[in-house]
């Protein structure tokens, strides 16, 4: 008798671990074609982003460009995050601007300026700034003073700001000397 009930429990367990399996693999399955559907989505609305802001003119040598970089579905925020490099063309220049922005409520969540000599250092704020963001739904205040602090210590080693102290927030004026 005790040997039944024991063959029946290890048989019980054996149903109800297979069910508990197949309904995660269920639930997994369902999760990863709904983020799936929701990137396809962010990349449309990203190409759109793009075309609609970008305007040059006939010459194609004045006006503005906007280059996506990245763009990714970030369930933290629930929403598509894109990092667009925007550059306005001039006859004689070009200023560069690359950004953090959310596409479908339109904010800016981190934007890095025109870096003259030293655009290569530019993706050492951005990259991270764009996969802090795709990980969390907003950003506290002491992220934002690290990356301004990062910029002006950026800024003063490509001689940006010459006079300004190594740890001086972009926002602080010039240091005086």
């Amino acid at each position: 008798m005790t040997r039944k009930i024991t063959i029946m429990a290890l048989v019980a367990g054996i149903v109800l671990g297979g069910a508990a399996t197949e309904g995660f693999n269920v639930y997994r399955q369902s999760h990863e074609s709904r983020i799936f559907q929701e990137r396809v989505h962010c990349k449309a609305v990203a190409d759109a982003y793009v075309k609609e802001n970008t305007d040059l003119n006939d010459n194609s040598a004045t006006g503005w460009s906007v280059t996506l970089d990245k763009v990714d579905y970030s369930p933290a925020r629930n929403s598509c995050v894109a990092e667009l490099e925007t550059t306005l063309w001039g006859t004689r220049n070009a200023l560069t601007n690359t950004s953090v922005r959310d596409l479908l409520s339109g904010e800016t969540l981190f934007s890095a300026g025109d870096t003259g000599d030293c655009s290569s250092l530019q993706p050492e704020l951005v990259d991270p700034a764009f996969d802090y963001i795709m990980n969390n739904a907003s950003i506290p205040i002491e992220v934002e003073k690290k990356w301004a602090l990062t910029e002006s210590s950026w800024r003063k080693a490509c001689g940006s700001i010459s006079n300004a102290p190594a740890l001086q927030p972009r926002s602080a004026p010039p240091s005086e000397r």
